[in-house]
């Protein structure tokens, strides 16, 4: 069980946090990330974080991110999530809001009202819950991406939401009275 902020390369008393550190969510070189949460980790209460962060452990409050904030496959959060980037591969409970984009990959499963401009979802994702789609700063809605294909999004204006559930027993989206 760890979790620590991380500022740079060169600490060699760092081992393997050190490279995970420079990697981004897809595990490729990229936004070094400042704090991480591991797995066997419990934190109940209010995290807020200033960098790029990842979570791994097990959350039960709220989190609010003003980065980018990766929960981590072997992550069970329970809690209201806020930030700028959202990219769930784990399991959250509670709503979730992105101010700039939220990434659904193929191993989360989200029960949640979710809020973003942008929005991606995996195909293997387990979501239930409601979607709204808010305009970027004075911007249309772009598109959502539901299993790599685009949607267009044009009849969906900013105070429409959707309710959506995805996984075994209904696919798609309905459109909430």
């Amino acid at each position: 069980m760890s979790f620590g902020r991380f500022k740079d390369d060169n600490n060699s008393n760092r081992g393997q946090a050190a490279s995970d550190s420079t990697r981004d969510s897809t595990g490729q070189p990229g936004d070094k990330r400042e704090a991480y949460i591991s797995k066997g980790s419990k934190i109940i209460g209010t995290m807020q974080f200033s960098g790029p962060t990842e979570l791994d452990g097990q959350v039960d409050g709220e989190v609010i991110a003003q980065d980018r904030l990766v929960i981590g496959e072997a992550a069970i959060v329970n809690a209201k999530i806020s930030g700028t980037e959202v990219i769930v591969k784990g399991v959250v409970n509670g709503d979730i809001t992105a101010s700039k984009r939220l990434i659904l990959k193929k191993s989360a499963r989200v029960e949640g009202s979710i809020t973003s401009p942008i929005l991606s979802i995996e195909e293997g994702v387990i979501f239930e819950g409601k979607i709204a789609m808010i305009a970027a700063e004075k911007k249309s809605l772009e598109a959502v991406s539901v299993d790599n294909k685009s949607v267009a999004t044009s009849s969906i204006s900013s105070s429409k939401q959707l309710d959506v559930k995805l996984g075994e027993t209904k696919t798609g989206f309905t459109t909430a009275s």
